[in-house]
């Protein structure tokens, strides 16, 4: 009897654990993973959009929008909130159509909405740009062959837009940027007005530098055997 009040203490720890685990923001591609096994490989492979408003940093509900030809107006619109969907939807509304164009593959999304939004929180911090919420975006800007973009739009507490991003959700190429100063050499000089090409892995910058490093290293190594 006197294990009886420890057992119970044990059920609730370990149910406040779980609830606090389920109550975890979940990235953009943790969401899509977690939304195929709910609705099947058939609609997961017909992604069209997903996109999250109002969020404090880390998005903690997601739209999804899939290419459903099983429907009168071909989409279909889910909401997860963690690992759970809340809703699914028809939509009613002619404008709302999907167009099988602009399906996102799921091989074209190799970028996730974490690795940006990290990016943006640290760039804010470092720029003393008070950050306080974030629009996501993920859809591909043009049909057929085009890569999907992430857009994001950042607010104070005001709700005042603060700034803007794109970033190709394939490569991890940044096409447009408004609002941060980028800092490093690499991006000395760097803005809005003057952006005009794509910055080459931008978010695997440290990984580039261990390589260019690498890669001298062993130049040298081979300058030297050849040397000798």
């Amino acid at each position: 009897m006197k294990l009886l009040p420890s057992l119970l203490l044990a059920v609730f720890l370990t149910g406040s654990l779980l609830q606090a685990a389920d109550d975890k923001p979940l990235s953009a591609i943790e969401t899509l993973n977690k939304a195929r096994k709910l609705v099947g490989d058939r609609l997961a492979n017909s992604l069209l959009s997903m996109e999250s408003e109002g969020a404090k940093l880390r998005p903690r509900y997601w739209w999804v929008r899939y290419f459903d030809d099983q429907v009168f107006l071909k989409i279909r619109s889910i909401q997860m909130i963690g690992p759970e969907m809340v809703q699914n939807i028809i939509p009613g509304n002619f404008f709302d159509g999907g167009d099988k164009h602009y399906i996102i593959r799921p091989e074209e999304l190799k970028v996730d909405s974490e690795k940006c939004i990290a990016f943006i929180e640290k760039a804010s911090a470092e720029g003393g740009i008070p950050l306080h919420s974030i629009n996501v975006r993920l859809c591909k800007p043009h049909p057929g062959e085009s890569n999907p973009v992430w857009y994001f739009q950042w607010y104070d507490e005001n709700n005042k837009k603060l700034g803007k991003m794109e970033v190709s959700a394939t490569t991890g190429n940044i096409l447009e940027i408004d609002g941060l100063k980028l800092k490093g050499k690499k991006y000395k000089g760097v803005s809005h007005e003057t952006f005009s090409q794509k910055v080459g892995g931008f978010f695997s910058g440290d990984e580039e530098e261990k390589g260019a490093k690498k890669k001298s290293n062993e130049k040298k190594d081979e300058e030297k055997s050849t040397d000798q």
